[in-house]
């Protein structure tokens, strides 16, 4: 019998801050590292997120929603 794919439950997505970062060239993603994923976006010093933290496949798509979500308010309290 073929094993059951595990769906990934996502909270908090923000597609608001993620249509911002799009617009604004924040290019985020994840990059495999062994088993793990570490968070990298191309506009943050060192480029990495969380100081090159690794997560498992359903913590690295929460931490790419929350990064979004992080930028968008930070560069709104900028403004």
């Amino acid at each position: 019998m073929a094993k059951a794919r595990k769906n990934i439950v996502i909270k908090n997505c923000n597609y608001k801050a993620q249509q911002y970062c799009f617009k604004n060239g924040f290019l985020i993603y994840p990059e495999p590292y062994g088993n793990m994923f570490k968070i990298y976006c191309n506009r943050i010093k060192g480029n990495y997120y969380m100081k090159g933290q690794q997560f498992n496949k359903e913590q690295s798509s929460q931490a790419i929603w929350d990064l979004y979500t992080k930028i968008y308010n930070y560069e709104l309290n900028k403004i």
